[in-house]
């Protein structure tokens, strides 16, 4: 896991030039932005512990919809998010998703080609961001190893990310950087479970009482 002794693995490449934000994430960027500051207020904390070049996952816990397009625009980088597959039964729908840099994900299956997908962006340099929880329904979150299994793979750092609401505003902290290392199960269940610890004890007192509870 983190910190381990022995020789380093080589880090995932910087991100190519494709990694820029593109025209429409630009857009959308700037309507969020407007929105979400002057309709509700936003706070962001930590935005140093994203790294700015190599790949890497901003694992995020999961509160409401508002939830990608907030931690979006607190990112000093294009996040590339894994979406659940039926945000893109829409034609349209999917055409935006896709122009931002979403991709689907079949939660129901093990969805080999979105882990591909996936492993293909940060291998590439890009930003791939998970909502570890799977759900944003309070009874029936339980913290998903994905992040973990596409870190450890892609030789990549998990960002630890959490998200709230006080009052109206928004709060987002990303916390530092957790280094994925071994390839095992029972290693990955660890970073699972070390990323859950982490997001929350960012989280403000009584804000998430629930136990952590990761998959097996």
């Amino acid at each position: 896991m983190a910190n381990a002794s022995g020789p380093a693995r080589p880090r995932a490449p910087a991100a190519p030039p494709l990694a820029r934000r593109a025209p429409l994430y630009g857009v959308g960027w700037i309507f969020f932005s407007a929105v979400v500051r002057l309709g509700f207020g936003l706070r962001v904390e930590g935005r140093r512990n994203v790294p700015r070049t190599l790949g890497c996952i901003v694992a995020s816990n999961h509160v409401s919809s508002w939830d990608p397009p907030v931690v979006g625009i607190s990112a000093p980088r294009t996040i590339h998010f894994m979406a659940k597959r039926e945000l893109f039964a829409s034609r349209f729908v999917a055409s935006v998703l896709r122009a931002v840099g979403a991709f689907p994900v079949d939660r129901s299956a093990n969805d080999i080609g979105a882990v591909k997908e996936a492993l293909r962006r940060l291998k590439a340099g890009h930003v791939v961001g998970i909502f570890f929880e799977g759900t944003r329904h309070a009874d029936a979150k339980a913290v998903m190893g994905g992040a973990a299994f596409l870190a450890q793979r892609a030789n990549v750092p998990i960002v630890p990310a959490a998200i709230w609401r006080e009052g109206r505003s928004f709060r987002v902290r990303f916390g530092e950087p957790l280094v994925a290392e071994g390839t095992s199960r029972d290693e990955g269940a660890a970073i699972t479970t070390e990323l859950a610890v982490r997001v929350r004890a960012m989280l403000p007192e009584g804000q998430d009482e629930r136990p952590v509870r990761t998959s097996g």
